[in-house]
């Protein structure tokens, strides 16, 4: 059955804490520092509020996921989900735009990364030592993930660790020491430009599903799986209001500001912060790829199992319980993308396709409900808040032409960087500060 694909023979090695990490760790990528500076251009006085709306948008789809999840304990998440309620062909499709969008955003972030990197060390803008860098990154990654989930599970841990610190600290220093006094007095300069910020915060905030992808690989998914999706969102909807009102106390200018964390941490503790922040970027970037990394052969593996692609992608390592050639496959593609740049044509589907996976979860919610009737987690007016959570998937959708999802989408400021330089293209505000959001340059 669809449902079943390939997934019991998987170990269960993932606990709570394995799960909550994962969440946190694909949430807090390279958008977060400079998303201060995004929002206060784009909304102004409202920049709160147009964060907390969002994250309440977003929590509805992550219920609709939680509910969804709770009748399946099998790997593949929201496929699986489209796959029972609308049938193999819906699960084809969405399954592959999982597969496409995290190959894309691999590709993307790890060049961002570097980008970050060369900040520190500027031996990582040549080309050679680039191409050795990313050579070495991903292998490492590719290995400790062909010793099994736990040692996946445990790397992406340590990274959302050493990630989080320095982004906590910053946020809790900032609120102490600075106070909470006020925020920006301006108006939102347009219309265009609202709409701009409202698109940050929703794509800033997105990123909750590894968990459920995983869910043949948990100990306990249905205890587990709601508790990290959950707690995920809420730690980085507060750690993202912080961060806010850190940067509204301590940057002047906070609109026009490059890199407002980084001017945060340097008004706090002095020039040493603007390092601090540029490692924890790289640090960022990394453990978002760690989960990727645990994240894309596990779609691969159950497309596999499904009979979508080559039944070889479904082999096991009989001792580790690891899906390993579609790991190593998974590795070679994205090295082969990363090294040749051409990663790029795919990084514009990577936003519009996490956005198409959310909405089939919403869908799936109630076609659910009234085909198999009340899942095992239950959520209080799910059919209400799954048809809002969609409505809201698709005014996202609608409201996002190819070139504002390319704009978006990780990859587009190493694209631009690529064909045109450093030239800056002439461009509406809203557009300038989608590019900014994801992270053109190092910090």
């Amino acid at each position: 059955m669809l449902t079943k694909a390939g997934s019991t023979k998987l170990l269960r090695g993932l606990g709570r804490t394995d799960i909550v990490a994962l969440t946190l760790n694909n949430m807090i990528g390279a958008g977060i520092f400079t998303l201060p500076a995004a929002l206060a251009a784009g909304a102004g006085r409202w920049s709160l509020a147009i964060l907390l709306v969002t994250v309440v948008l977003v929590s509805l789809m992550a219920l609709c996921t939680v509910e969804v999840a709770s009748r399946y304990d099998v790997t593949g998440g929201p496929m699986i989900y489209a796959g029972s309620a609308f049938g193999p062909l819906a699960g084809f499709v969405v399954g592959w735009l999982m597969y496409l969008s995290r190959l894309a955003a691999f590709g993307a972030i790890t060049v961002i990364m570097l980008d970050y990197g060369a900040g520190l060390w500027p031996a990582l803008g040549v080309t050679a030592v680039r191409a050795l860098a990313i050579t070495v990154f991903i292998g490492a990654l590719a290995a400790i993930n062909l010793r099994g989930v736990v040692r996946g599970a445990l790397a992406s841990n340590i990274l959302t660790a050493l990630k989080l610190l320095p982004l906590v600290l910053l946020a809790f220093a900032g609120v102490g020491l600075a106070g909470w006094t006020s925020g920006p007095s301006s108006a939102p300069p347009s219309l265009d430009a609202l709409g701009g910020a409202v698109l940050i915060a929703f794509f800033a905030c997105m990123g909750f599903e590894p968990a459920a992808v995983v869910a043949g690989e948990a100990r306990n998914p249905h205890r587990d799986l709601p508790v990290g999706i959950l707690g995920g969102i809420v730690g980085v909807g507060v750690l993202y209001t912080l961060l806010m009102v850190t940067c509204f106390q301590t940057v002047p200018d906070l609109a026009h500001a490059r890199r407002p964390l980084a001017d945060a941490a340097t008004a706090l503790v002095g020039p040493h912060g603007a390092t601090v922040l540029s490692l924890t970027a790289v640090l960022s970037c990394a453990g978002t790829l760690s989960v990727l990394m645990i994240v894309s052969p596990r779609v691969l593996y159950v497309l596999a199992g499904q009979g979508d692609v080559p039944h070889v992608f479904a082999g096991l390592d009989p001792i580790r319980h690891i899906p390993g050639v579609a790991i190593v496959s998974s590795a070679m593609l994205v090295w082969l993308l990363t090294v040749s740049g051409t990663f790029v044509y795919l990084a514009t589907f990577s936003a519009l396709a996490r956005l198409l996976t959310y909405a089939s979860t919403c869908a799936a919610l109630i076609v659910l409900r009234r085909r198999d009737g009340p899942a095992p987690i239950p959520i209080p007016l799910g059919p209400l808040w799954g048809v809002l959570a969609l409505v809201c998937s698709l005014l996202a959708l609608g409201t996002t032409t190819g070139t504002e999802v390319r704009d978006v989408g990780p990859g587009q400021p190493v694209m631009k960087h690529r064909q045109v330089g450093d030239r800056e293209p002439a461009e509406g505000d809203a557009r300038r500060w989608v590019r900014r959001l994801v992270g053109r340059h190092a910090i």
